[in-house]
């Protein structure tokens, strides 16, 4: 179990979770297709921690989570539509210096975290650093 010390201030997310999964308070969680799970042991993409027991019975369903990484969250523009268990939980490059290229994952410098609205192609996110390429 982990448990935040310092710096975990304004870190609470609340994000959709994917159904039957066994999230315990301290557990490590990541996304994958757009939904947290329970994190592996040897996973090295889990960026959140569970904050409390849950069972979860419908893909969806909200948890919260802290983050882990000391980062600024951004809220961005996406260059298409957004879709939750294609896009969230994904890294992708830049088109230029205020979009992020849904099509292109060469460089991975934007981690998208969630949907804040699919129809104006906004996401919330943060960069990575440094990128995953």
């Amino acid at each position: 179990m982990f448990e935040p010390k310092q710096f975990d201030e304004g870190q609470l997310v609340r994000l959709e979770a994917a159904t039957g999964q066994t999230f315990v308070k301290g557990d490590r969680a990541k996304h994958s297709s757009g939904y947290m799970v329970v994190g592996a042991t040897d996973d090295d993409e889990c960026y959140y921690i569970a904050m409390d027991d849950v069972v979860t019975t419908a893909d969806g369903e909200i948890v919260e989570f802290l983050r882990i990484p000391k980062v600024t969250i951004f809220e961005a523009l996406v260059s298409a539509t957004p879709v939750l268990a294609t896009h969230v939980g994904n890294v992708y490059d830049l088109t230029g210096k205020v979009t992020v290229n849904l099509a292109a994952t060469t460089d991975k410098v934007f981690y998208i975290e969630k949907i804040i609205d699919a129809t104006n192609k906004l996401v919330q996110g943060f960069f990575m650093n440094p990128a995953l390429a």
